[in-house]
């Protein structure tokens, strides 16, 4: 391979958009990467898709053959899993958060093509609503376990509401969430925070989602889910509707 003509490479599972005029799949550019063709220093831009071992080693080439050139400056890599309370590393669908100040805060959307919420389905040349909607709670999850609660005691997160708009559609190519604080309030027991989080690519809003959580101490949110769960039970033996819980949905 020897070319200047810049190329986007993303996921190998994003068959459909291969097709696209200047898209090569992330296993057709590393094995010719590591066969050592062209002479030319090749420019490519990293889309979504693309495993982490598959961004370490494009990080490798960039950093050390000398004909690789990544558009923007680095290889995009996921956040710490930790801090978007996911089990598993290609579930991650962010990059590290950026605090801009004044409650505002970015990251940019870094999307392994097996991640739990595309696996099963993929359709088309765009990335799925639900795939964005993870991604926004990876978000708030990581803006509020970094930069709104102090380290301590355990603690749950717990929605109370999501609203979701979608304006366009979100292709395997670069993209970035925003952050934006709406208020934080202390209660009795724990905090409260609404926010916005948009998803925005090629300099457009995508998609935007308005929510707000409450962060509450682990023992008190585990002693509330364990009445409800032993309410529900009981109105489903007596068979009767069980009430609705007071709150909302844990994540």
């Amino acid at each position: 391979m020897s070319t200047g003509t810049p190329l986007v490479v993303v996921g190998d599972r994003f068959t459909d958009f291969h097709a696209q005029p200047g898209v090569i799949a992330a296993s057709a550019l590393l094995e010719d990467l590591r066969g050592g063709r062209g002479t030319q220093t090749l420019r490519v831009t990293v889309g979504q898709g693309l495993t982490a071992a598959q961004l370490d080693e494009l990080d490798h080439f960039a950093r050390s053959s000398g004909t690789l050139e990544i558009d923007g400056g680095q290889v995009p890599h996921p956040v710490e899993r930790s801090v978007t309370h996911k089990a598993h590393d290609k579930n991650v669908l962010i990059g590290p958060v950026d605090d801009h100040g004044g409650g505002h805060y970015r990251a940019p959307l870094v999307l392994d093509d097996r991640v739990e919420v595309l696996e099963d389905h993929l359709t088309g040349l765009h990335i799925p609503a639900v795939t964005l909607l993870e991604a926004a709670r990876q978000m708030w999850t990581a803006v509020t376990e970094q930069h709104l609660i102090d380290p301590g005691p355990r603690t749950r997160f717990v929605i109370d509401h999501v609203r979701s708009s979608f304006h366009s559609f979100v292709f395997p190519l670069p993209a970035h969430l925003e952050y934006t604080l709406a208020r934080l309030e202390h209660g009795a027991v724990g905090q409260v925070a609404a926010f916005t989080v948009e998803v925005h690519q090629c300099g457009r809003l995508a998609a935007r989602f308005e929510a707000q959580i409450r962060v509450v101490p682990e023992l008190f949110a585990d002693k509330q889910e364990r009445m409800a769960a032993r309410q529900a039970l009981r109105d489903t033996t007596a068979g009767r509707p069980a009430p609705a819980a007071a709150g909302a949905l844990g994540e």
